[in-house]
């Protein structure tokens, strides 16, 4: 449960800086959102590391940001890249923390 909420709050680490990395920066909204939402992930799954279960609030708001930081890039139509990263760590986000929500060994 560390580990996963180590990769997720890198994660979010990640979605924070993406602005600068993909050259979206100017873009206001784009910016905003990608900095809210990113340091919500890194804060939430600072907060969760080393607890489990469907209870934890701060891994459900984490699923809340994976989904998010899926629909984005269809919202500012980034580039290949940009489109990629963002929709396949936003799956693995919402993956990791939903294996953090049900965790085999209840």
């Amino acid at each position: 449960m560390y580990l996963k909420n180590s990769l997720s709050a890198l994660m979010g680490l990640w979605f924070l800086l993406t602005p600068w990395v993909f050259g979206f920066g100017d873009v206001t909204n784009a910016l905003f959102t990608c900095a809210l939402f990113g340091s919500l992930q890194f804060v939430s799954s600072m907060l969760a590391l080393g607890k489990t279960g469907k209870h934890m609030w701060q891994n459900w708001v984490c699923v809340g940001c994976g989904v998010v930081f899926i629909v984005f890039p269809n919202v500012y139509h980034l580039t290949f890249m940009a489109f990629f990263s963002f929709v396949a760590l936003g799956f693995m986000t919402i993956l990791i923390n939903y294996a953090n929500l049900y965790p085999d060994s209840q």
